[in-house]
């Protein structure tokens, strides 16, 4: 899952310097606007091809027609569904409620998180339910100092840089008071302790890519971010989170001990972070012969309903999450060593494997969750035992 070629993501685009274009390019036709509607992303990807192609890609792209928020969303009773569909529509098909179509009717409400959407934000409200200030019209809101269009005006924006843009679909407190999605407060968590990166540093650093289709006009030293935006369920961000190394192992007559040592290591927030049906499990897993023993440890946030009972699909999460039971997840620095003891043969070589496995399951159903393995270390141990203490 490692991926080797560029992609890039419209929500919130940081780019350096400033671009310049030659003066012998043809003059761009203006866009249309409708007052008060958004504009589609294909209309934007007919001068910005590169980052279109590339956002098309993206689960921000995804966020109304993907197949697991559409089941989620169908599982919510219809004497809730208006509840839902603020709730969810706000940032899954946000366009819906600055132009009051819940139903999802027009085509750029189903584009998910859109280009117009991100780049007419001029800020954010955590404490409001629908937490967005939009400036819908000609003028685009993003981070290039000295930019010009003629397509349609563009308009500096500092916000665009900072962490808090993201805030918005990133932090989430529900109707019970329960604060079920928590990633900025985390990601301040970890600025207070020294940490330094935004979340556009991590999620959207910055590449070589055209900003604007050549064809349409010349740019010339332009550089935009990662528009792919990858986050927990991308290979390459989970083995960038965590670091797992096996410290220690004491073979004795009754059985294996191990340590092992798990370190957040490059999140600013904690891992897994987002909605509580993500978990990241260790495993240990000693072999002897055909004989196979295995332990695990899980870093999750389990939410518990009102009469105390655990909630593991995502739609009862968020209607009906109450309290936070525990929260084992590993925040921002946190380095933990956790010791196992399996109840090994004393003869016999030992092939010990321990593995970081991420686990998103928004339905408690096989069928639909996602299961990646990102980090895996291996020991084998001759039958030459010696006792301790």
């Amino acid at each position: 899952m490692n991926r080797k070629s560029v992609y890039l993501t419209v929500s919130s685009v940081v780019l350096l310097g400033t671009i310049s274009c030659t003066s012998s390019e043809p003059e761009i036709a203006p866009l249309v606007f409708e007052p008060g509607q958004f504009v589609s992303a294909e209309r934007c990807g007919a001068c910005h091809k590169d980052i279109y192609t590339a956002w098309n890609t993206s689960l921000h792209a995804r966020a109304y027609t993907d197949k697991i928020f559409q089941a989620s969303y169908a599982e919510v009773a219809e004497s809730e569904k208006e509840e839902a569909a603020r709730m969810c529509l706000t940032c899954h098909a946000p366009t819906a409620l600055a132009t009051n179509d819940l139903k999802a009717t027009r085509a750029v409400t189903r584009e998910g998180v859109t280009c117009d959407f991100c780049h007419s934000i001029t800020d954010v409200h955590l404490s409001r339910p629908n937490p967005f200030d939009v400036s819908i019209g000609r003028v685009k809101f993003g981070p290039v100092k000295d930019a010009a269009s003629d397509a349609h005006g563009v308009q500096f924006s500092e916000f665009h840089t900072s962490s808090r843009h993201c805030a918005g679909c990133h932090e989430y407190t529900n109707s019970k008071g329960l604060e079920l999605l928590a990633t900025f407060r985390e990601w301040e968590a970890y600025r207070d302790k020294g940490g330094t990166k935004s979340c556009q540093e991590c999620h959207m650093p910055v590449v070589a890519a055209n900003i604007v289709d050549p064809k349409v006009k010349r740019v010339q030293g332009a550089f935009v971010n990662l528009h792919e935006m990858p986050g927990g369920h991308s290979l390459h961000q989970l083995n960038k989170s965590l670091r797992m190394r096996i410290l220690g192992l004491d073979r004795t007559p009754k059985g294996l001990r191990a340590q092992v040592k798990v370190h957040n290591v490059g999140a600013g927030h904690s891992v897994p972070t987002g909605i509580p049906t993500r978990k990241v499990i260790l495993t240990v897993q000693v072999s002897v012969g055909d004989q196979k023993f295995e332990d695990t440890r899980t870093y999750e946030r389990v939410v518990l309903d009102a009469a105390g009972n655990e909630l593991r699909r995502d739609s009862e999460v968020f209607l009906k999450g109450s309290t936070a039971k525990t929260d084992t997840r590993l925040a921002p620095f946190e380095e933990r060593i956790e010791e196992f003891f399996l109840p090994v043969p004393a003869e016999g070589n030992a092939r010990v494997v321990a593995t970081l496995t991420y686990l998103y399951s928004p339905h408690d159903k096989k069928a639909t969750e996602t299961r990646i393995e990102f980090w895996k270390e291996k020991r084998e141990l001759s039958t030459n035992w010696r006792p301790t203490n």
